[in-house]
């Protein structure tokens, strides 16, 4: 019979903080206390953790002998031996129907399903192949957060700002350079036996990178906060009070990856890191009272 914990642990539940991106049309469209949108936004939240969780355990499984040579992925429930692979994929298959039945519950339109479907196969082909391609891998990543703005936007009908999805995929760059950074960093010479796509990856070609992704990010929320979406009920240039907060979030972010050598799990760097997570949330704090009150 198969253990509860491991099986819980394999959906990686802390991760889900991630689909939080699919409530970003929601919350900046000014339809966050509209029940019908709101009840919908969550749908599509629900369903995309689901749909993430599916594609980690597959991602596990392809990984599962190089997670064995990791320091922290070794005690994944695949690489552990904690859940057989049969388990796994009884679990995956559940969190796949799981998804649709609550998408098919929540009467998410047409177009919904087909971008939930793009983020599976992305995902799988992500797991198979496209993580062993340079660069590649990381622009996958990217359109995985890509995906779910554009998700969040189609079950509410409403049209996100370019500025704004080009902002979301530089800050998905920005967080998978700096995953890979860590990964090439704390694995030194076995860095290509657990991925062999970090044989292609330097620190040095990383930092540069880096660079790029760290200050298009900056410059595109500028530009989306001072261009603003008055159809969305965001006035021109209000937004611009919140760039010292992204500034400092960035600038932080970047403390952490260069001085103290993290970055492996961006989310878990979220989450322990108090100054950084206060950033985050006051800045949420300030977007809600400049589009709401």
């Amino acid at each position: 019979m198969m253990s509860l914990l491991p099986a819980i642990k394999l959906m990686r539940p802390t991760q889900w903080i991630k689909n939080g991106f699919v409530l970003m049309p929601l919350i900046f469209s000014g339809r966050l206390f509209h029940w019908d949108d709101a009840t919908k936004a969550a749908a599509m939240f629900i369903a995309f953790c689901f749909a993430s969780s599916a594609t980690y355990i597959l991602n596990d499984y392809m990984d599962m002998e190089q997670d064995r040579v990791h320091p922290q992925k070794r005690h994944r429930p695949l690489a552990s031996g904690k859940i057989s692979p049969a388990g796994a994929f009884v679990v995956m298959f559940a969190l796949i129907a799981a998804l649709f039945v609550v998408a098919i519950a929540a009467q998410v339109p047409r177009l919904g399903y087909v971008f939930l479907g793009i983020y599976l196969v992305i995902h799988a082909l992500y797991s198979m192949k496209l993580k062993d391609l340079v660069i590649v891998d990381v622009l996958t990543i990217s359109a995985g957060f890509l995906i779910r703005v554009l998700g969040g936007a189609v079950v509410l009908s409403v049209t996100v700002s370019s500025w704004l999805v080009l902002c979301t995929f530089s800050v998905a760059i920005f967080l998978a350079l700096g995953k890979r950074r860590h990964e090439v960093l704390i694995l030194s010479n076995d860095a290509s036996s657990h991925r062999p796509v970090l044989e292609s990856y330097s620190v040095g070609l990383l930092d540069q990178l880096v660079q790029v992704a760290t200050t298009s990010t900056f410059i595109f929320y500028c530009l989306y906060s001072v261009a603003g979406n008055p159809a969305h009920a965001i006035e021109s240039e209000t937004l611009a009070w919140t760039i010292p907060l992204v500034t400092y979030g960035i600038f932080r972010y970047l403390y952490l990856i260069y001085h103290k050598e993290n970055g492996g799990s961006p989310t878990e760097l979220l989450l322990t890191d108090a100054p950084l997570l206060g950033c985050v949330v006051l800045w949420l704090a300030v977007c809600a009272g400049i589009i709401y009150y």
